[in-house]
């Protein structure tokens, strides 16, 4: 095993989190899909699909462990990752000083229907498709004309893509048994 994806498992490990599908929380209603780490390969391809970069002000609806906030702000934009999961949190502020990018790559332990979205340029989500249809609504209802949403695997119910495109992502076969991914470009 490469010495990197080593390093991130014992992180996780850490932080009591999974790559396998874990159940969502349990008696959390605001709970609304279980952590699964977004491959590298799939964290470029959506931040090139939306031309993050300087300017930007990103939003990850669920962010996990921070990697694509982190990669976010390492394209020169400001980043908020929100996540319920407080370790998950802990972990993704600690990845951030790690790659001094802690001054633009934020995380906030918050429900994601508490979030307030009007300033953003660009959303990302890779949340379960049981809940895209209120993603969809409140996203129409708080973005700016012209801001880019990237979802991962799953439409916005409602929402014409501007593009999609496909991918094989053979380490998302660790957790999904699948290598088939589709990534969805929207605009406000």
């Amino acid at each position: 095993m490469e010495p990197g994806r080593r390093a991130f498992l014992a992180g996780i490990a850490a932080c009591g989190a999974t790559l396998l599908h874990a159940p969502v929380r349990a008696g959390d209603p605001r709970s609304v899909s279980p952590y699964a780490a977004t491959p590298e390969s799939v964290v470029s391809a959506m931040l090139s699909m939306a031309n993050v970069g300087p300017g930007d002000y990103m939003v990850d609806l669920g962010s996990g462990d921070g990697r694509m906030v982190i990669a976010a702000a390492k394209r020169g934009a400001n980043a908020l990752g929100v996540d319920i999961d407080a370790k998950l949190v802990k972990l993704a502020n600690q990845y951030a000083e790690r790659d001094g990018v802690a001054t633009r790559a934020v995380f906030r332990e918050q429900d994601i229907f508490d979030t307030d979205l009007a300033q953003a340029s660009v959303i990302t989500v890779y949340l379960l498709p049981a809940i895209m249809d209120r993603i969809a609504t409140k996203l129409r209802k708080e973005l700016k004309a012209g801001a880019r949403v990237v979802t991962h695997d799953f439409p916005l119910p409602g929402w014409r893509s501007e593009r999609v495109m496909a991918m094989d992502v053979p380490e998302k076969r660790d957790y999904q048994y699948s290598s088939a991914t589709t990534l969805y470009l929207y605009r406000a």
